[in-house]
């Protein structure tokens, strides 16, 4: 090959290349054309005609390039048909191979020109230059004037940019005519393939810019490339591209603007490495920039910034801002920035810093402590130093500012600065300043403020000058170890173990050890976690022996059990070995077995550590041997018998949980104790882990079945108190013992010990009625959580003694229903535990079947209304039966206080009349919910309807009598409010999925979505826009179904055998939609204050607008459900037609005329139930307008007919005239 070109390259350059392109261009030939061409001396003839025949052959190539691709585009002339029809196959062979022919030719000619290209390339590169400059130009010019018709051809484009980059470097004559067309590919490549090489190219043609006139009109497609840079990731990320983008500033006044709003723009939305990016371009554009757009940068861009930081709406929009004028603060040490931030700050921040909006303070505040010391370079010492004495004056006047955000900039910002520059700073100053902090701010009202104060102090100790003055100040604030906001408590530890750290420092001076100790017996987990990291050197030290090391934590235990306990709770999280704490669980049992001079609590408090150490230890499979050693079944009785609170009992059967040892038979009197003492269990989260820690024992030793067995007597005896004290049917029991039940136990508990447990149980004190039923809450209580995990669930619906402990249930239930008006003391535990085991004794039986059966079985039930009731639908009635006596009370009985002077107020009778309410629901919801019940289910309905009623009446009589609730008793009934919107809900949408089979229960849904609707508006009527807000997310999810189930009558248009709602228009208007239109009112600002029955009270409802919006929303997706649902609100609107109520007639149009269906009277095209009540609704305000006597009443009616009037000249006043010629 490399013979026959040099052959070739003898005779003509012609020839040459004609050799080249007939052997084509491949990898191979690409050495031997660098061997050659660069073999050529000064003296070859061809150095003068090799440039020119290149030319030449470019030319013509591209020629041949540019015809190839007009070909396609030109029409030819239509030609005389044949004779014959070709068939289509033979017609798209024929296209298909001319198609191939054209492409074939086209790849010829791109090789060919590719051969060119790289000739030139090698003809440049030459190492001895011997090739003229100005011949070469021509070729290499028009390759690049053709450069766009090739951008099809990626790899020939690419190399043709590549040649026009390699002449521009090299400095070549002519490199300017060579870059209008490669500068813009190699920005656009750079751009599309996100290559970090092609954006250091792109720099290194920088100076190339220079040359293009970026004030005509011809460049915009480059400014619109060199934009697109400015916020490109990929260019704002790599040094090169930055650099570009800064010099690109420079080339233009007008792209520099273009430019500066470009960046400004994204500032809002940019990540932190993209704002510091831009701040640093900008500063480097700054700094080389000439006399013009430095002014644009100085008083156009930064000025702006500067503004915006200050004033700007949010925080985040703040802080996005000062990042990007980070660019020039951390530059201040460069000549001439100082100066510019002097003068562009100065003007504002001062006055900013003193302004009445709080946001602006904040905001100016922030950006001060970045630029603090704000100084002027220029001025005298005596100048600078009255500025600083500004500046620190007006920070002590921002460490008393209103504003709690304020204030908790002021003191970080004001140690930050102590830090960075304690040693230029006068001691008078420093002194003062450490004052405030110490003396006002570590008091501060705010829990935030207290808490910057000790983070801001944390940062101080980072700078050793502060040590001495602060090791006598930290002691002031030792108090806060006791602060009531958790996060300032878990703020001073953490300033503690910081100090630890210190050489000078000794933590117990700043907090004494008593404090400490205390604090870690009773706070949160996460700062005891603290806290013991902070003692485990001193009562755990990995430097002494094991032996030593257990002493002292044995000391800790004496001097405060219950920190001791979680020392060692939190301490084998540490990097401490196994061993080590195994030998602290022996000499901790040793002392309990033993315990000599030990006091109970000490005793108490090593049985909770050694329960922690012993959990903790299990989980390594190799000491679970050792573990059943060391805790014998002896040993196990003796630490229950030591164990004097509940806790360290609880303590005991986490242990036996835990090592699963055996013969502990013993122990369950003691255990049996631990879970009938369960007074007031349901408000003590303790006590709450304690019964469980029983729980988890007695299911362990499988004790269960006769810890229920207990439990069933004390619910009996319960029961039977209910039945002689307020006359409640009651139930035959039968309490199956142990034996009857063949249940097989791994324990066999003797007779001779069962028979002392039964008579231990007889003979105990008797104690009051009250006392009784608050234990048999505590039980409730218990029967509930047991029910929620699988095994012990399993273990209750099999024990022998469930009859008895549902019908015990019931007849407390019962009574804690009908009661809860009369006695404080009643609770709804009962209530949820009853309605819990009915659901999944239910669910039980179900399982037990087969599914299909049953479900055939249910279907024949619900169609069959004489067929016999299951337990579920049995305790439905039985409930339904108290609650409507409930509701049959006089609601004075409810609301007024008792005659015979207790505490017990309106508010706590109506709190426990809503939590036994919500529980009847959430138990009616679940049912049918899990389709349990297939019966009953109007009365189901009924009762939500009434629930609903009672609340929105107890609402409004509570806030018309002024009841004062507390913060608790709020939060409760807000919980039980939610529960209960949900619970209908829940129910409506059961209702609307089984209205295919069952058609009357749909206007049960309907009911209730307007009594929902009702009590979303009492809420934020009667308890406030916050709990509205609160509520908010809770209703949404349900919107569709609330929607469906108010259009759900007009769906189902007529309903054969079906009842009439329970709202009836003619005596009842629902409070939602008297309240729409007093919304839509007060938007117009037309509301009539002067008749008493029109709408007069307008309230702002935002979150009931809301609400609406959202459903306007949804409903406008389908115009069927909108009619049935505007028909709805027509159907209203004509009731306030009758009842003379002009307000809410003109409200409710406008807001079906201009929101719900809109402006356009096409859309009503499609809304035919709406127009047929259209069609009743217009004649009628003409009739009330040309009888009306009241001016003010008249403009509304007319306002309300203008409304109107578009719609019935378009689609009813024909249908109507019709009617009346045929009538």
């Amino acid at each position: 090959m490399e013979k026959r070109l040099r052959s070739s390259l003898k005779t003509s350059a012609e020839e040459f290349l004609s050799s080249i392109t007939k052997l084509g261009f491949n990898k191979s030939i690409k050495p031997s054309l660098k061997t050659l061409i660069h073999s050529l001396s000064p003296s070859s003839a061809l150095i003068t005609t090799l440039p020119l025949a290149l030319h030449n052959s470019i030319t013509q190539s591209i020629r041949k390039y540019k015809a190839v691709n007009d070909s396609n585009d030109v029409v030819l002339s239509p030609q005389t048909p044949p004779t014959k029809r070709v068939r289509r196959s033979a017609r798209n062979k024929k296209c298909e191979e001319e198609g191939d022919n054209e492409d074939e030719a086209k790849g010829l000619i791109v090789e060919n020109i590719r051969i060119y290209v790289y000739v030139g390339s090698l003809c440049v590169s030459h190492p001895r230059k011997v090739f003229s400059e100005s011949d070469l130009l021509q070729g290499v010019k028009e390759l690049h004037d053709s450069l766009i018709f090739f951008e099809i051809d990626s790899v020939l484009a690419s190399e043709i940019a590549n040649l026009c980059e390699d002449w521009w470097k090299e400095g070549l004559f002519g490199k300017e005519v060579l870059i209008s067309q490669a500068l813009p590919f190699l920005l656009s490549r750079a751009l599309t393939l996100k290559k970090k090489v092609d954006v250091h190219r792109v720099y290194a043609l920088r100076e190339a810019f220079t040359l293009l006139d970026f004030e005509d009109e011809s460049i915009e497609d480059l400014k619109h490339l060199i934009m697109r840079c400015v916020i490109s990731p990929l260019f704002l990320k790599t040094e090169d591209g930055r650099k570009f983008i800064a010099f690109t500033f420079g080339l233009s006044v007008q792209l520099l603007k273009e430019a500066l709003a470009m960046l400004k723009s994204q500032i809002p939305f940019g990540r932190k490495s993209i704002l510091e990016a831009f701040g640093e371009i900008v500063f480097r554009a700054w700094k080389v920039s000439e006399e013009m757009a430095k002014d644009e940068i100085e008083n156009g861009f930064l000025q702006g910034i500067i503004d915006s930081c200050i004033h700007a709406s949010s925080a985040v929009l703040a802080v996005s801002t000062r990042r990007v004028l980070g660019g020039f603060i951390n530059q201040r040490t460069t000549e001439g920035v100082e100066k510019l931030i002097f003068c562009l700050a100065e003007p504002v921040i001062f006055r900013s810093l003193q302004v009445a909006n709080s946001n602006v303070r904040r905001n100016a505040l922030h950006l001060f402590l970045d630029l603090f010391p704000l100084e002027d370079p220029d001025a005298t010492k005596e100048v600078k130093d009255t500025l600083l004495d500004k500046q620190f004056f007006l920070l002590d006047k921002l460490f008393v500012d209103e504003c709690p955000d304020v204030r908790v900039v002021a003191v970080e910002g004001c140690c930050r600065i102590l830090h960075l520059f304690w040693e230029i700073i006068p001691s008078p100053t420093i002194t003062k300043t450490l004052t405030r902090i110490f003396e006002h701010m570590i008091h501060d009202s705010c829990p935030e403020v207290r808490l910057s104060t000790v983070n801001a102090v944390i940062y101080l100790l980072g700078n050793p000058y502060s040590h001495e003055i602060l090791k006598v100040l930290l002691p002031r604030m030792g108090h806060l170890i006791h602060d009531i906001s958790p996060p300032v408590r878990a703020a001073v530890v953490d300033l503690l173990l910081t100090s630890m750290d210190l050489r000078k420092f000794q933590f117990h001076k700043v907090v004494h050890i008593d404090l400490l100790l205390s604090t870690l017996a009773n706070d949160q987990p996460m700062i005891g976690q603290k806290i013991t990291k902070l003692l485990l050197p001193s009562y755990f030290p990995l430097k002494v022996n094991v032996k030593e090391a257990c002493n002292r934590c044995v000391t800790l235990i004496k001097r405060s059990p219950l920190a001791g306990a979680r020392f060692c709770e939190f301490a084998v999280s540490e990097e401490t070995s196994l061993q080590s704490w195994m030998e602290l669980l022996k000499i901790l049992i040793s002392m309990i077995v033993s315990p000599g001079n030990l006091e109970t609590e000490q005793i108490d408090g090593s049985i909770i550590a050694a329960s922690h150490l012993c959990i903790y230890l299990v989980r390594d499979g190799s000491y679970q041997i050792k573990l059943k050693e060391e805790l014998s079944g002896e040993r196990l009785k003796h630490l229950f018998a030591a164990a004097t609170s509940a806790c360290a009992q609880a303590s005991v059967c986490n242990i036996i949980c835990s090592i699963g040892p055996d013969a502990v038979d013993d122990l369950f009197d003691e255990c049996m104790t631990l879970v009938t003492n369960c007074g007031d269990l349901s408000n003590s989260l303790e006590k709450q882990a304690e019964v469980r820690s029983v729980h988890k024992m007695m299911l362990s030793c499988n004790w269960l079945d006769e810890m229920l067995e207990n439990l069933a007597r004390l619910l009996q005896r319960t029961a039977s108190e209910c039945h002689k004290r307020f006359g409640t049917e009651l139930a035959k029991f039968s309490v199956l013992s142990t034996k009857q039940r063949n249940i097989t136990s791994s324990i066999k508990l003797s007779s001779k010990s069962k028979h002392a447990r039964e008579k231990k149980m007889s003979n105990k004190v008797k104690c009051s009625f009250e006392e009784e039923y608050e234990i048999t809450v505590g039980v409730a209580w218990q029967l509930k959580d047991l029910l929620l995990s699988e095994n012990t669930r399993n273990a209750i619906l099999r024990c022998g003694s469930l009859e008895t402990i549902f019908l015990s249930m019931k007849a407390i239930s019962e009574i804690s229903i009908l009661q809860c008006t009369q006695c404080d003391y009643m609770s709804v535990s009962p209530v949820l535990a009853y309605t819990a085991l009915a659901l999944h004794r239910s669910f039980q039986d179900n399982l037990s079947g087969d599914r299909n059966v049953n479900k055939k079985k249910r279907k024949m039930a619900s169609a069959n209304e004489t067929s016999e009731e299951t337990a579920l639908e049995m305790t439905i009635h039985h409930l339904l039966g108290c609650t409507n006596k409930l509701f049959g009370a006089p609601f004075s009985e409810i609301s007024d206080l008792t005659s015979n002077g207790s505490d017990f107020t309106k508010q706590q009778r109506i709190l426990n009349v809503v939590k036994v309410l919500t529980a009847v629901l959430k138990f009616i919801a679940d049912a049918h919910t899990m389709d349990l019940v297939h019966k009953r289910q109007e009365e189901c309905l009924s009762f939500t309807l009434e629930n609903i009623r009672f609340i929105i009446s107890s609402l409004r009589r509570s806030y018309d009598e002024e009841l004062q609730f507390t913060e608790d008793m709020l939060k409760e009934i807000y919980m039980c409010l939610k529960s209960s919107f949900t619970y209908a809900a829940k129910l409506m949408n059961v209702v609307l999925k089984s209205s295919s089979e069952v058609t009357q229960p749909v206007w049960g849904a309907f009911d209730i979505a307007n009594e929902l609707l009702n009590l979303y508006v009492s809420i934020e009527e009667h308890l406030g826009y916050g709990y509205a807000v609160r509520l908010f997310p809770a209703v949404k999810p349900w919107v569709p179904d609330l929607i469906l189930a108010l259009g759900s009558v007009n769906l189902m248009k007529q309903i054969p055998g079906g009842r009439t709602s329970s709202f009836n228009p003619k005596d009842d208007l629902p409070l939602w939609v008297s309240t729409l239109a007093r919304t839509e009112l007060a938007e117009q600002d037309t509301i009539s204050d002067e008749e008493p029955d029109k709408i007069s009270k307008t309230g702002s409802f935002k979150t009931f607008r809301k609400l609406v919006n959202l459903m306007v929303h949804l409903l406008r997706a389908n115009y069927n459900v909108l009619d049935a649902v505007g028909q709805t609100i027509l159907n209203n609107l004509l009731v306030g037609l009758k009842r003379k109520n002009f307000d809410l007639v003109f409200g409710l149009l406008h807001f079906v005329c201009v929101k719900l269906v809109g402006h356009d009277e096409r859309e009503w095209k499609e809304l035919a139930s709406m127009l047929q009540s259209l069609q009743q609704i217009y004649p009628q305000l003409e009739l009330e307008e040309e009888s009306c006597n009241d001016e003010a009443a008249r403009q509304e009616l007319q306002i309300a007919r203008a409304l109107v009037e578009p719609v019935w000249k378009c689609y009813l006043c024909d249908d109507v005239r019709n009617s009346f010629e045929e009538e």
